[in-house]
């Protein structure tokens, strides 16, 4: 997931280095995307029925959980569109891992041309990078990854819904002051995803099956996030020690292990774990922050009020005063 926002100086290099035909054009995605809702509206095109029914859950759990609204209509209104979400450029310095620099590119790159973007960017900067797919950006409409799984689509929508509602507050205000509040804010949107999933998963719906069936972990198999966990662990400690080379080398020896257990990543390098990293409740960070999170969302009585309570952070000072006052009040 991602947040649309301003470039930073960094990013502008980017800009520089990527022709506008591989850029992702956010201006016409909006334009076509305000006719696109228009027309569905009014009955003159198609609607997705499955994701026009996870819409109405998603809103249905907004209101149960006494999200902001007004005059009764939740604001900002969910709206998405299940599509070509936009594939990501992310860069990090190569003897540190930190999400740089980083550019919305369009979702039809093929395979070469990634590879030759990633190319120039690592031989002319001295970078670490890799273009991913993200599962969804919180422009207005959000734009969401074709996703067949209607759980993923369910997490996914309320995840950009967070991030819509919270640019509005200090909060998501501050998402591009630094990879900290990037962190909390990524995690804070995964943590508000299960949190309504829960909520949802207590009532009977036409969806239920599909959306809250659980998978039963197979202990006998591949312990991807022990293995992730420890990798990032093991590179981290390389790095610190200057041992650039090594760290990358035992990156792409991880690429392998993880292909021979059903595991495809097509890069596996720094960039790939700043990126990801980002969401605290991942086995590729190394933060503490879903934790601190979860412990202050469960000191409140309801999800609304811890809300209104955490979006008012706009640095990482004030989160860790939060987490302190969080303590000192169950002492």
């Amino acid at each position: 997931m991602s947040l649309i926002g301003c470039q930073s100086n960094q990013d502008n290099r980017l800009d520089d280095l990527v022709s506008d035909n591989f850029q992702f054009n956010i201006f016409k995605y909006e334009i076509n995307s305000v006719i696109n809702l228009f027309l569905e509206r009014y009955g003159l095109k198609e609607t997705d029925a499955e994701a026009e029914e996870i819409k109405k859950l998603l809103m249905n759990e907004l209101y149960e959980q006494n999200m902001n609204y007004i005059f009764n209509i939740i604001f900002p209104p969910p709206e998405f569109t299940v599509g070509n979400s936009p594939k990501l450029l992310v860069t990090s310095p190569r003897n540190k891992i930190e999400r740089n620099s980083e550019l919305l590119l369009d979702s039809s790159l093929n395979i070469e041309t990634i590879e030759m973007l990633e190319k120039k960017i690592e031989e002319s900067e001295n970078l670490s990078s890799v273009i991913i797919d993200i599962g969804g950006i919180a422009a207005y409409p959000a734009i969401i990854k074709n996703n067949k799984n209607p759980r993923d689509l369910f997490l996914t929508f309320s995840h950009e819904w967070l991030h819509q509602y919270l640019i509005f507050y200090p909060l998501g205000k501050s998402y591009f002051a630094d990879t900290k509040m990037k962190e909390i804010n990524e995690t804070l949107a995964n943590i508000f995803s299960y949190k309504l999933l829960e909520g949802l998963c207590n009532k009977d719906f036409e969806l239920k099956k599909e959306i809250c069936k659980k998978t039963v972990a197979d202990k006998s198999k591949f312990d991807y996030s022990k293995f992730m966990k420890k990798l990032r662990e093991d590179v981290d400690v390389l790095l610190a020690e200057g041992k650039i080379i090594d760290a990358e080398k035992l990156m792409n020896e991880a690429k392998i292990s993880l292909s021979n257990n059903g595991i495809k990543i097509r890069k596996l390098n720094q960039a790939w774990f700043a990126f990801n990293g980002t969401y605290a409740d991942s086995p590729t960070s190394i933060s503490n922050i879903d934790k601190e999170l979860n412990k202050i969302i469960d000191s409140y009585d309801d999800l609304r009020s811890a809300i209104d309570d955490i979006k008012a952070i706009s640095s990482l000072d004030e989160f860790n005063n939060m987490i302190k006052d969080n303590a000192d009040i169950k002492k």
